[in-house]
């Protein structure tokens, strides 16, 4: 059965085990009721994915209230997030083959430092990617380079090669597009992020000196 957030019927157990994934959110954005968990700066909740309308796709973050009255067990939603968001699964691709793909028009960049992104086939709510270090592993691997990467939304994120990049800088470039551009419901975070391939570790940019814009070394976990 699909979900169908107008129709009641719907909204059974094993639908939305059926429908549920993993996103992740700004801590701040959230209800107080929402269930949800800490990933580095972000929070972590259980969301349903309507496709009812193809072409207005709707997300509902779980609460409390629908974990009680639906008598749904903590280890079964997160055996069904899980299997759900590797059966969607998740894109990481340059910006220009991302645009691309929109637009249906051919992009050529011959930029210095490639910009990729990462994100789910919908790209709504895709930002949960880092979550599933495959993804980031397999960049790394094939640009053999460890990743920078800038949240730029709930939705997607964008990944840069570590050693062709400033943390600091992109740490600023976060923060002037959340204040600016980013839907205030849809910031994930103002903060930058480092995967170490030789250690499959994803940890927060700190910034050591916020005026001139440096960062701790200990990004480097």
């Amino acid at each position: 059965m699909m979900l169908d957030f107008n129709d009641d019927r719907t909204y059974t157990k094993d639908v939305v085990l059926e429908n549920v994934r993993y996103a992740l959110f700004d801590p701040e954005s959230l209800q107080d009721d929402a269930f949800s968990a800490r990933f580095l700066d972000m929070a972590v909740v259980f969301v349903l994915m309507d496709h009812s309308d193809p072409n207005r796709p709707r997300y509902k973050v779980i609460d409390a209230v629908d974990m009680v009255s639906l008598d749904i067990k903590l280890h079964e939603i997160m055996d069904a997030a899980n299997k759900n968001c590797k059966k969607v699964g998740y894109n990481i691709m340059l910006m220009e083959e991302a645009i691309s793909e929109i637009t249906g028009m051919e992009i050529s960049s011959e930029t210095f430092c490639p910009m990729y992104v990462g994100t789910n086939p919908e790209r709504i709510l895709g930002a949960s990617i880092l979550m599933y270090e495959t993804y980031l592993e397999d960049l790394a691997m094939q640009i053999e380079d460890d990743l920078c990467i800038a949240p730029s939304s709930i939705h997607e994120v964008l990944i840069f090669p570590l050693s062709l990049v400033q943390p600091a800088r992109i740490i600023k470039t976060v923060r002037d597009v959340n204040r600016t551009v980013v839907l205030p419901q849809e910031k994930l975070s103002d903060s930058a992020y480092i995967y170490r391939r030789d250690t499959h570790i994803i940890s927060q940019a700190i910034l050591k000196n916020p005026d001139d814009l440096t960062c701790e070394k200990n990004t480097k976990e």
